[in-house]
């Protein structure tokens, strides 16, 4: 982290902690969505795959950086999927050569080869991989492909590759509904293998009138899936997944409802 950095961000923590009504510092942490793009029917997200077309030119993501680079610590890559972004190696190259700790939120589908290994070369990088399943037959249900294996292979490979790179941190995200339910603490067995820096479990909740198919032939039912229909038993569950990963040695994120 450079001088100006830290200063900017002792700055405007200190602006945040006596609620200033107006701040003279500039937020350090940053989110941008690359593009709206996605290769997956999620069935809490958009399942009939109709996801926008908007993507931001590689041009103007160039000028955004230079507007915050003096401030920014932390920067988040967010889709769609962001490992599909047209520039996607070019956004990595170019950050590899700032010192910006930087968060990917993937469902891992294309992290492979070349693209793994400029991941890789960040100079800290957290990468988020969204994967809701232990089984090949819930995540085609809950993603809407026929990529668990895919999925899984790819984050086998990528887990050895970072087995000894301290500024690589793997958080795997599993969301629960009723369908999957069942696989969170198997789940957390299948973590383990890929000594990941953190699992997190979130809950499907205000959906309630959702009524809807991903093409796999499943009908989500919002009133069946949301989690506060069977609060007990998620929390239940959840609660167990959290003394789990207590005695695995996994740092954990668990939200109960």
């Amino acid at each position: 982290m450079t001088d100006t950095v830290a200063e900017n961000k002792r700055g405007i923590l200190e602006e945040c902690q006596n609620r200033a009504i107006t701040v003279k510092h500039l937020p350090f942490y940053y989110h941008v969505h690359l593009n709206m793009p996605c290769n997956q029917r999620c069935i809490m997200c958009v399942p009939d795959g109709k996801h926008a077309r908007d993507l931001l030119p590689f041009d103007k993501f160039l000028a955004f950086f230079e507007q915050v680079k003096l401030y920014a610590e932390h920067i988040t890559l967010i889709g769609g999927e962001p490992l599909m972004y047209p520039w996607i190696d070019s956004v990595l190259e170019f950050l590899a050569q700032q010192r910006i700790t930087v968060t990917i939120n993937t469902n891992a589908t294309m992290l492979k080869g070349a693209l793994a290994e400029k991941v890789l070369s960040l100079h800290e990088v957290f990468l988020k991989c969204s994967i809701d399943a232990v089984t090949p037959l819930t995540y085609h249900k809950i993603r809407g492909t026929d990529w668990f294996e895919r999925v899984t292979d790819n984050l086998k490979t990528f887990s050895l590759l970072a087995r000894d790179m301290s500024h690589v941190h793997l958080e795997l995200m599993y969301v629960v509904m009723r369908e999957n339910l069942h696989e969170v603490l198997p789940f957390i067995d299948f973590a383990k293998t890929l000594r990941p820096y953190c699992v997190q479990f979130q809950p499907v909740k205000h959906v309630t009138h959702w009524h809807t198919t991903n093409g796999t032939g499943w009908v989500f039912d919002g009133q069946e899936q949301s989690c506060e229909f069977f609060r007990d038993e998620y929390n239940d569950v959840l609660s167990h997944a959290a003394e789990k990963c207590v005695r695995e040695g996994l740092k954990y994120e668990v939200q109960l409802v």
